[in-house]
């Protein structure tokens, strides 16, 4: 298994970095595009991206711009809103890895936020299948409590003056991720109603429409997982991501945590300790056939079809 440095052209020509992952198969069967959460390095999932590689499937995990790998010299002033990183780099890095495994099933693969932004981009289409984990939008309001009151005061009480002071959002010094444009954090702070707010500071309305479309128009089966005491993709978070993709064909699996057992939350899905536990059914979706989804009864609310598999961990 090998881990390469990669740099690539998003969209709209600007330079990503990332890490290619790959096994010893020259031309893999299945490969994959990684979408990180928001202020999350690619790095940090090395261990269950490395793990896929091993089993065979090429994964580019690639950083938003701004952000580790793809960040500027000066940050201060760098301009980068959520529909940059969905169209321009999310899209670019599915073309990048479209081009170099023309013969592979591609899957996209998203944490987090990263879970819309892999799936905005007319370059989506290109994707088998997606794999969402700990699915959310940002609304402040699905978030747990002892989340939503941190999160608030990070965005709307500090970030004004910490934006005007760094010309960016420090979010490492609070403790939050990494640091990130300052237009990243304003439009993160402005989603405070259940609606997903479009235009904020000045941004083209339209494009955005045109992004939450794509979303809404993919025809793709996706693997839905989510962590019962998970506090920032909470039930009610995860329902309204998955809104956002309602002619997705989706087999969920919501993953809880036995009594007495440390909490799992948002990040513990990727923890190495979980290789033999979580990881396979993950590993077994990407490389089983596109007619699987047999594991229960369909639902169907709100124009969207479900298949829930609940599994205990």
């Amino acid at each position: 298994m090998t881990v390469t440095p990669v740099r690539f052209p998003a969209l709209d020509g600007y330079v990503l970095g990332g890490f290619l992952h790959t096994g010893a198969d020259q031309e893999p069967v299945h490969a994959v595009v990684f979408a990180t959460g928001g202020g999350i390095r690619a790095e940090a999932y090395r261990h269950f991206l490395s793990y896929l590689a091993s089993h065979g499937i090429a994964v580019l995990a690639f950083d938003y711009r701004g952000i580790g790998e793809s960040r500027p010299p000066q940050l201060r002033g760098f301009v980068a809103g959520f529909e940059d990183w969905a169209e321009y780099d999310a899209g670019g890095a599915i073309a990048w890895m479209a081009a170099r495994y023309p013969k592979a099933s591609l899957t996209g693969m998203g944490h987090s936020i990263g879970a819309l932004m892999i799936g905005a981009s007319t370059t989506a289409t290109a994707l088998t299948q997606l794999v969402l984990i700990a699915p959310h939008t940002g609304y402040h309001g699905d978030y747990a409590f002892a989340v939503r009151w941190m999160v608030r005061f990070a965005w709307r009480v500090a970030g004004p003056s910490l934006r005007s002071a760094f010309g960016y959002f420090p979010a490492r010094m609070l403790r939050l991720g990494e640091d990130l444009p300052a237009r990243v954090a304003l439009q993160w702070a402005g989603y405070v109603s259940p609606e997903m707010p479009l235009g904020i500071d000045d941004g083209d309305h339209q494009r955005e429409r045109r992004l939450l479309d794509h979303m809404s128009s993919l025809h793709k089966r996706a693997l839905v997982v989510s962590i019962d005491d998970d506090p920032w993709a909470t039930e009610n978070g995860v329902r309204r991501a998955m809104h956002a993709y309602r002619n997705l064909t989706i087999v969920r699996r919501v993953i809880q945590s036995l009594p007495g057992q440390t909490k799992l939350g948002h990040w513990d899905f990727f923890r190495r300790r979980m290789s033999g536990l979580l990881w396979p059914f993950a590993l077994h979706f990407i490389k089983s056939p596109s007619d699987q989804g047999r594991h229960t009864s369909a639902l169907a609310a709100e124009g969207r079809s479900y298949e829930h598999d609940a599994a205990q961990t």
